[in-house]
């Protein structure tokens, strides 16, 4: 029994010693606790110090980036030349204030012919089809009477096109239209204006009208007033020679109701927003500048320019986008 009471008693002790030690077989004390805690603390601080470092790192790298922006490109005036870069001298100009309204063009009522038989009778000859243009004077077709058994011809009292064609021959004459002849040389634009707009419109004031992806400069010819409740119609005369426009073409109408004269205006088409700005290309010698400007009043093709270009500076009109264009590329490849 004594024999195994022994080897008992010396495993207890083993075991209460092994549970009770830390890792190096030593309880803790609270000093050794607290140099950790403050170690840690330290570490803590260094690493807060070396982030605050880099972000310091970061403002300098981004304030350096600032400073180098690029802000112009040298194109050779051959190279502009061949690519379509044209300037312009910066100078005093006109704002205008209009009112927009819109209409559609019609025919005048004098470029419209509707050719009738003279006399009853049946249609012996026909020499114009639909789609023919037509001089005035010109025969179009003939008529056997049926009176007099005479054949007479019918000719063209104006010049246009063979619009409409109503007779074959053989065919008996009425008093209904036998051919339909059109000309649109001259156009009329008719504009509605509504209580909002008709009190400032009066006649004689410039308009630009805006259709088909064509554009026209006129006045105000005649205002009709208001039928049975209707807007009043503004009318203008088109020349439509060259036949850009065509009856029912439907139009946006700018109607300059006022204008104002400033010491400097550039051409809108020259305008860009750049880095949250404004900006227009300056040209100095082979130099394109990229310049910020503050702007004032504008209409459909001028802005006024506060501040940032002056009098008699060159600044790019036409195809700066191709400026723009190289100088954000040349401060993309500043930045790699």
């Amino acid at each position: 029994m004594k024999q195994l009471l022994f080897p008992l008693c010396l495993f207890f002790a083993f075991s209460n010693q092994a549970w009770s030690s830390d890792d190096h077989g030593h309880k803790p004390s609270p000093k050794h606790t607290e140099h950790n805690e403050q170690a840690t603390h330290v570490e803590h601080d260094k690493h807060d110090e070396h982030e605050k470092h880099d972000a310091h790192g970061d403002d300098d790298k981004h304030a350096e980036h600032d400073e180098h922006e690029t802000n112009h490109v040298t194109i050779t005036a051959a190279i502009a030349q061949k690519v379509g870069i044209k300037t312009t001298q910066a100078v005093a100009g006109t704002i205008a204030q209009t009112v927009k309204a819109y209409g559609r063009l019609t025919l005048a009522a004098d470029n419209i012919a509707n050719i009738t038989a003279r006399f009853p009778g049946v249609v012996t000859n026909i020499y114009v089809n639909i789609g023919d243009k037509v001089e005035k004077g010109q025969r179009l077709a003939q008529v056997e009477s049926n009176d007099s058994l005479q054949t007479y011809t019918l000719s063209a009292p104006i010049s246009g096109v063979v619009q409409g064609r109503y007779v074959n021959v053989g065919e008996t004459t009425s008093n209904a239209p036998l051919l339909l002849i059109t000309n649109t040389a001259m156009l009329w634009a008719e504009i509605q204006l509504f209580p909002s707009a008709r009190a400032q419109v009066k006649v004689g004031q410039a308009v630009t009208l805006q259709g088909s992806g064509n554009s026209y400069q006129g006045s105000i010819a005649h205002l009709l007033p208001a039928v049975n409740g209707e807007a009043v119609v503004a009318r203008v005369r088109v020349d439509n020679v060259t036949d850009k426009f065509a009856p029912n073409d439907m139009l946006a109408a700018h109607i300059e109701i006022a204008h104002l004269d400033v010491p400097l205006v550039v051409a809108n088409q020259a305008l860009h927003s750049m880095r949250n700005q404004d900006v227009v290309f300056v040209k100095e010698g082979d130099r394109y500048e990229l310049r910020p400007v503050t702007l004032g009043y504008r209409d459909d093709s001028d802005t006024q320019v506060l501040s940032g270009l002056a009098a008699g500076e060159q600044y790019v009109f036409e195809n700066s986008y191709l400026i723009k264009a190289d100088i954000e590329k040349s401060g993309a490849a500043h930045e790699h």
